[in-house]
């Protein structure tokens, strides 16, 4: 019979491996072979060693393998991971010794894709009875072991749960029979399910409270509502506890009950602290100062009159949520920090900002106790209004931070004034005079900026003022312009220039001729409001010219353009000088700059 094309069959080998199929053929018509390269399982033939001879094409896309010649007269157990080997050597031995050999494993693919493998291999006899292939099946798993590992995991979680969760869990059927308790239910009561099943469960209920609890547990159950009650359960010790109990009922896709879900939560220890936090509000509600009662689990359990009237959130909108989110606590500790340090010491007091609900910042005087009320811990706190003390501190420091910045920038202005004076000044008398004249203009400025607070001053009065103390007067003098305030910095810079501009005018300008005058103007720059343009222009005094040697006023002018909040510019006209200085008034975009410094830069005479 004339042999196919191998590829016909939907498999895939090699030139040398192709005297399989001659095999094959004689023991196998076409069509059984056809079937095994078109299973969706990977199919391969081994040769009795177990070396790999062919694998079917869905095999090589399962397995990721681009191509066969990867797998060609490999060693079919080099494609498993180690520890599955002897597995996979000892499914082979079985196949070679007649009987089908079978396991189960992980093994990834070529491109690492993790895939668990069901394998099953069986010998190939030729007509003689001689064994001449392995025939290997590996089906992929992947999903089922997945979802076996899922079931398997999620059994394992909903045990660890039910079994470790503090409350004792149970179930029931429709009619409220019970058919499963946790292992805490049995734990505290020292039953077993045969005892408790069913309706078992009343013989460990109170005499006292026994007919209440069934009497409402059957009409929830008749109802289908969910069941809610609290009553004593007995111990294995013979004790009573309080437990809060709940169930609930669990429908089907019909709407039917098919099953009760429900919980016992021991309370014992709540009530009896609650009863004692009653017993201790009742001290503490009348006080005016703030004490709050808190549990380190679950909130506020304790809020008095005095918190009202210091926070101002009432018991309803406080009681059972975190104080420390409510009222948005700063405290240089973090949270977790102070909670330790409280737990630890038992005792913790000190200064806490807090919000109140209007949103006023409060400061507060706290102190902290952790207290035991049965088994459980809370914190005792009371807090002391200390806002108003704390605002005064704030603006002590703030008075004294200010103090300090304007002592500081006044010694430094000074002392480059003085640095300045002297290298311009040719005898000693020339400093004093020249000296004194400045620090009483710079003390004339800070007048006029501490009658405002040091907010500002009016280019008015600062004008006005360093004319008179250089000129006495101002008969011979010209303001025009509004009411335009200059920021501090700003009123001390333009303070300087005017001195110079006021000295020199009445030594050598205007002010030094009988018919001589001054005047100012000032507006602000057309279309920008944040800067002011002032202009200073002498008329009727001796002809000007610009002076051959640059003293320390001309300087000063002349390099304004380094000054954070102006820049001047001075012109010697036939009539006399001008000086166009531009203010700037905002000084929020302003990068922060020290003051002036006279004496930076500025050529030697």
């Amino acid at each position: 019979m004339a042999q196919p094309k191998l590829d016909e069959f939907g498999g895939c080998v090699t030139p040398a491996t192709a005297a399989v199929f001659d095999t094959v053929s004689a023991t196998d018509p076409v069509p059984g072979l056809r079937l095994l390269a078109s299973s969706p399982d990977c199919v391969k033939l081994l040769d009795v060693d177990g070396r790999v001879k062919f694998m079917n094409e869905n095999g090589l896309g399962l397995l990721e393998i681009d191509s066969f010649n990867s797998l060609d007269n490999r060693k079919w157990v080099e494609f498993w991971p180690d520890d599955l080997r002897p597995a996979v050597e000892k499914a082979i031995r079985e196949a070679q010794s007649g009987t089908i050999g079978h396991f189960s494993g992980y093994c990834p693919t070529a491109k690492g894709t993790p895939k668990w493998w069901d394998v099953k291999l069986s010998p190939v006899y030729d007509n003689s009875g001689q064994l001449i292939w392995l025939l290997c099946v590996s089906r992929d798993v992947s999903s089922q072991k997945e979802a076996e590992n899922a079931l398997r995991v999620s059994e394992e979680r909903f045990r660890a749960l039910a079994d470790n969760i503090a409350q004792f869990a149970w179930m029931a059927d429709p009619t409220g029979q019970i058919v499963w308790y946790n292992q805490r239910w049995f734990d505290f009561t020292g039953t077993t399910l045969d005892e408790m099943k069913g309706w078992g469960w009343r013989s460990v209920h109170h005499p006292d409270h026994i007919d209440r609890v069934v009497a409402k547990f059957t009409a929830c159950i008749e109802d289908g509502t969910v069941w809610e009650d609290t009553f004593p359960l007995r111990g294995a010790n013979g004790e009573y506890r309080w437990f809060l109990s709940r169930a609930m009922p669990i429908r089907d896709d019909s709407g039917k009950i098919a099953h009760w879900c429900g919980t016992n939560t021991d309370i014992t220890e709540q009530r009896s602290a609650s009863e004692r936090l009653r017993q201790l509000a009742r001290l503490v509600e009348l006080s005016h100062e703030a004490i709050i009662v808190r549990s380190l689990s679950k909130g506020v359990m304790l809020w008095n009159r005095g918190c009202v009237e210091l926070y101002g959130y009432t018991k309803d909108e406080v009681i059972g949520r975190d104080a420390h989110v409510l009222l948005k606590t700063e405290n240089a500790l973090s949270r977790e920090d102070l909670e330790h340090l409280l737990q630890s010491d038992g005792t913790w007091s000190g200064e806490l900002a807090r919000t109140s609900k209007d949103g006023t910042r409060v400061w507060v005087d706290s102190r902290k106790q952790v207290i035991q009320l049965g088994s459980e811990f809370v914190v005792l706190e009371s807090d002391r209004d200390i806002t108003e003390r704390h605002r005064a501190d704030e603006v002590r420091n703030l008075l004294v931070a200010e103090l300090h910045h304007r002592v500081k920038n006044t010694l430094a202005i000074v002392q480059s004034l003085a640095s300045q004076t002297a290298r311009n000044s040719r005898t000693v008398a020339d400093f004093v005079a020249g000296f004194s004249g400045r620090l009483q203009s710079l003390a004339s400025a800070h007048n006029v900026l501490t009658d405002t607070n040091w907010s500002g001053a009016l280019i008015r009065d600062v004008v006005r003022v360093q004319i008179e103390v250089i000129a006495g007067d101002m008969t011979k003098v010209d303001l025009s312009g509004p009411h335009i305030y200059v920021p501090p910095q700003a009123a001390l810079q333009l303070t300087l220039i005017l001195h110079e501009l006021a000295t020199n005018a009445t030594k050598h300008g205007a002010l030094s001729q009988p018919g001589g005058r001054i005047g100012v103007t000032w507006q602000h720059v057309p279309g920008n409001t944040d800067e002011v343009r002032l202009v200073w222009r002498e008329l009727g005094g001796p002809r000007v010219e610009k002076p051959s040697r640059q003293g320390f006023g001309l300087s000063l002018i002349e390099r304004s353009g380094r000054l954070p909040h102006l820049n001047a510019n001075m012109t010697f006209e036939d009539s006399g000088v001008v000086c166009t200085v531009v203010v700037k008034l905002s000084e929020k975009t302003q990068i922060p700059q020290p003051y002036f410094n006279p004496a930076r830069k500025v050529d030697r005479f």
